[in-house]
């Protein structure tokens, strides 16, 4: 591998995750092989600097990957996640690249990096895992809300979780009013500015899943957890909320897929036709107002599972 770090990865990290992030850390290591990086590890109290470090450790300690930990003081609430970010970059980062990634997000493919650099290099402003639902319609009223979510979490925009940038455009659209924290999620004022500004976002689509539990739920509504990017990147989706507490979106059909990661220490298995649900992307209306109805807590007519 260059050794030569191109690309700033910067991983946030909270108590109660150290098992997916080891998961996380093997994963890249093991299919980033062409393109040099660094590890930045972002935490908020001493145990959790020391959770990061030692779990980097026990992948890297034969590599000359460099690992750093930041610790930063931010309050816990609904956006702890965009704070963490916003402490550290751009400041604490000297690559010409940075991505930002969830511990529950990782490759499951080789080339993973360099495919999503050459995104950048073709024109993209934001490269990375693309939100797993249809843009709206464009006969679609902009000032119905439905328009507002659905024009900001779809295959138009990159997803925080995995999100390529260059240092410099985070710089700049930060000095146009993008950050992390802000915005109506995570992350979402980057690609929402960037594509006001004329600029596009560029990655992987949704490919897969695994095959549900239940025989008669219908995979196909699924863009919420254990899901597989242009067969390059997973995500599950949720891994912190679940291990401080939350109840797993579809835990009852994919709570499998989620203990084979961990156990397996990764999800390349997903790859496997015989493991995976393919998804048609052919009822995207459908999917899309499933979306909707559980977003805004109508439980009598959202997917259950």
């Amino acid at each position: 591998m260059n050794s030569i770090p191109v690309v700033t990865i910067v991983i946030c990290h909270r108590g109660g995750t150290k098992d997916m992030l080891a998961v996380c850390v093997d994963s890249i290591k093991r299919h980033t092989t062409e393109i040099g990086y660094s590890l930045m590890f972002v935490v908020r109290d001493p145990e959790e600097e020391v959770s990061a470090y030692q779990t980097a450790m026990n992948v890297y300690h034969d590599s000359d990957v460099r690992v750093d930990v930041c610790q930063v003081d931010c309050p816990d609430d609904t956006r702890v996640h965009g704070h963490m970010l916003d402490q550290v970059l751009p400041e604490q980062v000297d690559t010409d690249y940075v991505m930002t990634l969830d511990s529950d997000c990782f490759p499951v493919a080789d080339g993973w990096m360099g495919r999503l650099l050459h995104e950048l290099t073709e024109g993209a402003t934001c490269s990375g895992i693309l939100h797993p639902w249809a843009p709206p319609p464009e006969r679609m009223s902009k000032k119905k809300i439905e328009w507002r979510v659905r024009s900001q979490h779809c295959w138009e925009t990159t997803h925080v979780a995995c999100q390529l940038m260059r240092t410099c455009d985070v710089e700049r659209l930060m000095k146009e009013g993008a950050s992390y924290g802000g915005g109506d999620d995570t992350g979402l004022l980057f690609p929402l500015i960037a594509k006001a500004n004329g600029e596009h976002c560029s990655g992987f689509r949704v490919t897969r899943c695994p095959r549900p539990s239940k025989k008669n739920f219908d995979a196909e509504f699924n863009r919420y957890v254990c899901l597989v990017y242009g067969d390059m990147v997973y995500h599950q989706g949720g891994h912190t909320r679940v291990a401080l507490g939350d109840d797993p979106v579809f835990g009852k059909n994919f709570g499998h897929a989620a203990e084979r990661v961990i156990r397996e220490n990764g999800a390349e298995w997903l790859l496997d036709d015989a493991n995976s649900y393919l998804f048609s992307l052919d009822r995207e209306e459908e999917v899309a107002a499933e979306k909707m109805q559980r977003l805004f807590g109508m439980v009598n007519q959202r997917m259950d599972g």
